[in-house]
Formats: C-alpha cells, sequence, structure tokens
C-alpha cells in the first residue's frame, strides 16, 4: 500500500528505549515489510542494526552542534576588539 508524505514509526529499542522514525513512505513500506517477514533472529539483529545506527546519529549531531557553536564562538572573537592587558602606552 503505496502511501504519501512522510510517515512516523514507533521502534522499540532495548537502549534507547521508544524512537519515532520519521522517514518517506517508501522507506515506510520497506521497513514495515521487512519487520512482518523477519524471524525472532533477523528481528533481534535488526533492532540491533537499528540502535548501532540511531546510537551514531546521535553521536554524529551532537559533534556538528558543537562544531557549529565553535565556529560561531570564533567568528565572535575576531569581530571584538580586544587589546593586550597592561597599561596603555604613553604618547
Amino acid at each position: 500500500m503505496a502511501r504519501r508524505g512522510y510517515q512516523t514509526i514507533r521502534l522499540e529499542l532495548e537502549k534507547a528505549g521508544k524512537v519515532s522514525v520519521r522517514t518517506s513512505a517508501r522507506v515506510a513500506d520497506a521497513l514495515r515489510e521487512v519487520r512482518s517477514k523477519a524471524t525472532l533472529y533477523e528481528g533481534v539483529r535488526l533492532t540491533q542494526i537499528l540502535e548501532a545506527v540511531y546510537a551514531q546519529g546521535k553521536k554524529d549531531g551532537a559533534n556538528e552542534a558543537f562544531e557549529e557553536t565553535e565556529r560561531r564562538f570564533n567568528e565572535a572573537k575576531r569581530q571584538i576588539p580586544h587589546k593586550g592587558p597592561g597599561r596603555p602606552k604613553k604618547r
């Protein structure tokens, strides 16, 4: 059954808990098909793979946020005029 637009699929992952995956209709249908036809062993392995992908995505997202924060902080430092510490020189 082909649906249109993005869909939310709720997954129960062991380490991450309940996770909502927002994806296209084609990917959602493919995931439903794989989940329905998988044996218990294959289902457990699929869950392990999804947990690994989810954890890596969280790490990548956090890393990107820190890099962006650092980039903007360095940009702000360049824009603010500053002088060395100490007394001003006599003219």
